[in-house]
């Protein structure tokens, strides 16, 4: 790249789209010039903040313009690969939002077009850029017992992520996040998983709401995995994940702010002050887009967070343990 700033495009202009513009403001090095909403309040909120080119509710504006870099895809779930695979095909780098897509199909048809294309895909798992997370997964290096967990107080009925189509209620659209934390803490990839739950808090519901899983690794770790909305943790928070091994161990809570780090003689307690993985995120998209090279995280891992989710949702319909 060269050394002006990198030009982005912004599609979906929401909650999670003012979020990222916010830190590439913060960032440096890269600027979003256009805006894209199907709400045109909602793009030109964004450009009357930012600054830009221009907000327009056309995608195809973004996509087909010749100055921008890259886009960033913050939209409903079930537009993310058809958005990703088009802006691959036009010749943008991504930042897509998470899940990838809510099916392994379509995961893998994003990461066929951007391969095909030769642009870089990074999806924003922002859990990963949790300085504490970091701490704790270089403390356990080799980990063997890894309890990962995700609950909210009940989603509401009329929540667009509630939605089986637009979001996938709870177990689909946050647990991507989970279970990629998991399977980043393992170092190695899922062989077999087993799961319990169903649409226990939506009754009738077609899509699982809460979710207790079992998960075995290559390398011999095994993993519980907790999602839902049955309620929030009120000692441990949204976010909760413990990891044991060599005689250590460490616990996150508190949205990871926190944690206590246990090394087999002496315990140790550490805070930071505010949640920092949507900065650091973009931090490392946009230095990776600069230096010319691969994101920490690419599509690769995106299929793998969906391909768990999926086959929870199957243990937990079928009975049955699923070979990954």
């Amino acid at each position: 790249m060269s050394a002006r700033d990198l030009r982005f495009g912004l599609i979906g202009c929401g909650n999670l789209g003012a979020v990222h513009a916010r830190c590439v403001s913060r960032v440096g090095g890269a600027r979003f010039t256009a805006f894209a909403d199907a709400v045109p309040a909602a793009a030109e909120r964004l450009l009357a903040e930012h600054g830009g080119g221009y907000a327009t509710a056309d995608v195809a504006r973004l996509l087909n313009d010749p100055d921008l870099d890259a886009v960033y895809i913050c939209t409903h779930h079930d537009s993310h690969a058809p958005l990703a695979i088009a802006a691959a095909q036009a010749g943008k780098h991504v930042l897509i939002e998470k899940p990838l897509s809510l099916s392994v199909e379509e995961c893998e048809a994003v990461a066929a077009a951007v391969e095909e294309a030769g642009v870089r895909l990074m999806p924003a798992f922002k859990m990963r850029y949790y300085p504490l997370l970091r701490q704790a997964r270089d403390f356990i290096p080799e980990p063997q017992v890894i309890v990962g967990q995700m609950m909210d107080d009940r989603w509401r009925d009329d929540a667009w992520a509630q939605d089986p189509v637009r979001g996938g209620a709870n177990v689909y659209s946050q647990g991507c996040h989970t279970t990629d934390v998991i399977r980043w803490m393992a170092r190695s990839e899922p062989e077999l998983l087993w799961a319990a739950g169903g649409a226990m808090t939506h009754p009738g519901h077609p899509r699982i709401d809460q979710c207790v899983a079992s998960i075995r690794f290559a390398s011999g770790a095994v993993a519980s995995w907790i999602q839902g909305d049955a309620a929030l943790g009120r000692m441990t928070g949204k976010f909760f994940l413990e990891l044991f091994g060599g005689g250590r161990s460490v616990q996150l809570y508190d949205r990871f702010k926190a944690a206590t780090f246990y090394d087999g003689a002496r315990e140790w307690s550490e805070r930071v002050d505010e949640e920092e993985g949507f900065l650091l995120e973009n931090r490392e998209f946009i230095a990776a887009l600069r230096a010319g090279r691969a994101p920490e995280l690419d599509a690769a891992d995106g299929i793998q967070a969906t391909r768990m989710v999926l086959a929870a949702d199957r243990a937990i319909r079928t009975g049955q343990v699923q070979r990954l």
